[in-house]
Formats: C-alpha cells, structure tokens, sequence
C-alpha cells in the first residue's frame, strides 16, 4: 500500500501532526513554501517541487531532496506535485497538510484539484482541528470514535445511491448536488460511521474534537 504526503504552503500544520503524518507516509513530497515547516519540524522530504515563489531552494542549506522546478504559470503548486507522484499507478492514500485555511480561492482551488485525483485513492486534507475525506464509488469513508460529533456531506458532482450508517439522519440510496440535496451538520451516533456511494465524488468534514 502507497501512502503519498503532500505539505503545501497555505497553512502550516501543528507540528505533531506532521510529525505523525510523515512518520506514516511512503513517500513526502514538499510543494514549494511547504519546504517551511517541514525544515522547521527538522523532516527531510523525499521531494521538493514548485515554482519557488515561496521558498528558494538555492538559499537553504537545508534542502538534501531531490528538488524539481516547475516554472509552468498555468497550473498550481498542487498540480505540479501531483505529476511527480510516485510510481506508475495511482497511490493508495494521498494526504494533503497545509491545503486549507488562507485565501478562499487557495482552499478551493486545493480541494477541486484534490476531487479530480483517482477515484480509488483515498483522499484527505488534513489539518489541526478537522479532516475533509473524500468519497468516491471506489473509495467509501470509515470513521471511528465519532459518537457526538458533527459530520457534514458535500456533494463535489451530482451523487447517486449515498448511504450513510452511524449518523441521526441516515441516507439509504439518495441522489445528492448542488440544487438538489446537501448533508451539512448532520450528527454521529455511533462510534463508527461510514459513508458510501454509487456514483458521484463527494466530501465528508469531520472535526478532530
């Protein structure tokens, strides 16, 4: 199993977490400034990539990776790291740090590049205080130690055959999108939750505490 880390810039995440999600990936990628926190938190990725409008490779001693410039104007820093993942297929797990908080138009901009990711990775962008999973017909949502907490389900596309077990306001087989029908703030009650679906590509936002 392939578990890819990509730490952006955008928001840099609590140290521990890092730590933690580092520990467990495969393989880390930094995309440009988020060479930052991981020269902070003293963790050498296994690849830098960007244009280097938020950090200079050439100026830090620190940097003992491999490092690939992108200077290409019409794509992202997240885009330009996704076309340097490892292997020849698709990994199994992509996690994204530092992806959300900041600009509206960065977050955004992360979470539909993140969408369009094969449908069998399981997708996340993590962050300190909540974690937004993607569900894909591929790749339903497990979680656990959930009783009490809030759970809301965006439809990213028009969703078929949603199904939701462990939450007060359970979904069997429903057609979910935009102008049709959202699941924001709906609430566990059941340690265990699961989130699946038939067709379409939606996220699950979930709080840590």
């Amino acid at each position: 199993m392939m578990k890819v880390l990509l730490v952006l810039a955008w928001e840099p995440p609590d140290e521990s977490l890092l730590d933690w999600r580092a520990e467990t990936a495969d393989f880390v990628i930094a995309v440009d400034g988020g060479m930052n926190a991981l020269i902070h938190a003293g963790i050498q990725p296994d690849l830098l990539v960007g244009d280097f409008d938020s950090f200079d490779p050439s100026t830090s001693g620190s940097v003992s990776c491999k490092v690939i410039r992108e200077e290409d104007q019409d794509s992202t820093d997240l885009e330009k790291a996704l076309r340097h993942l490892p292997g020849d297929e698709a990994p199994d797990e992509i996690v994204l740090l530092g992806a959300t908080g900041g600009r509206s138009d960065h977050f955004l901009t992360n979470l539909l590049v993140a969408s369009s990711l094969p449908e069998a990775s399981k997708v996340a962008l993590d962050a300190t205080d909540e974690i937004i999973q993607r569900a894909t017909p591929a790749c339903s949502v497990s979680l656990i130690g959930m009783s009490g907490k809030t759970v809301s389900l965006l439809p990213l596309s028009s969703c078929e055959g949603v199904a939701t077990e462990g939450l007060r306001w359970e979904l069997t087989d429903v057609a979910m999108g935009p102008g049709i029908l959202l699941g924001q703030s709906n609430e566990a009650v059941s340690e265990k939750v699961s989130v699946s679906l038939r067709v379409g590509n939606l996220i699950v936002i979930t709080p840590k505490n």
